[in-house]
């Protein structure tokens, strides 16, 4: 019986449920900031802005994972492969 190897879809989904966050916090200081716009509160300015610096990071963190599914699947050691003669 062959047994498949790798994360499966976990790291597709892990990088999919991230863009959706990264798209969310963009949208959610858009809206802050027009808020701002229309009525000049500061706090809804430091709010956008927070929301795109958090963005920023999301942005960063999505980047890193491009190696994850490489990183999630087991390597075979020469020991492992003795042993299962």
């Amino acid at each position: 019986m062959t047994s498949t190897r790798g994360p499966g879809p976990v790291a597709a989904a892990h990088r999919i449920l991230i863009a959706a966050a990264l798209l969310c916090g963009l949208a959610y200081a858009a809206w802050e900031l027009a808020g701002y716009r229309e009525t000049g509160e500061p706090g809804a300015a430091a709010r956008g802005v927070l929301a795109i610096t958090v963005s920023a990071v999301i942005a960063l963190y999505l980047r890193s994972l491009r190696g994850l599914g490489a990183k999630l699947t087991p390597r075979d050691e020469p020991s492992a492969s003795r042993r299962d003669r």
